[in-house]
């Protein structure tokens, strides 16, 4: 019975070392599909079909939570930016760049 009590004890004591263990976090990185287009698409084309362009160089910042991130295209959109872009990173990181 001593045996069988000390080799529960051992494999729970395992057990929770497993479990409390950080693990090592896996990198994710952006793909093609994390960008999500938040430009406004009647602004983008002209009435002849020509793709309107306003400027080339793109703005960018890095926010640790989504909230920031939408507080922040929020304020973009105020401010008259047509073309802001949400791209998420993972591990609540999010990129939101305009221009």
């Amino acid at each position: 019975m001593l045996a069988f009590l000390t080799l529960t004890g051992v494999l729970l004591g395992m057990m929770a070392v497993y479990v409390l263990t950080p693990k090592s976090e896996e990198v994710v990185l952006a793909g093609e599909n994390t960008v999500v287009g938040l430009a406004d698409p009647s602004a983008d084309t002209l009435a002849s079909g020509h793709h309107q362009t306003t400027g080339t160089d793109w703005h960018l910042t890095t926010v640790t939570s989504l909230h920031d991130a939408e507080e922040l295209l929020d304020l973009l959109e105020y401010q008259g930016y047509t073309e802001r872009e949400l791209v998420v990173l993972g591990n609540s990181s999010f990129v939101v760049r305009w221009r």
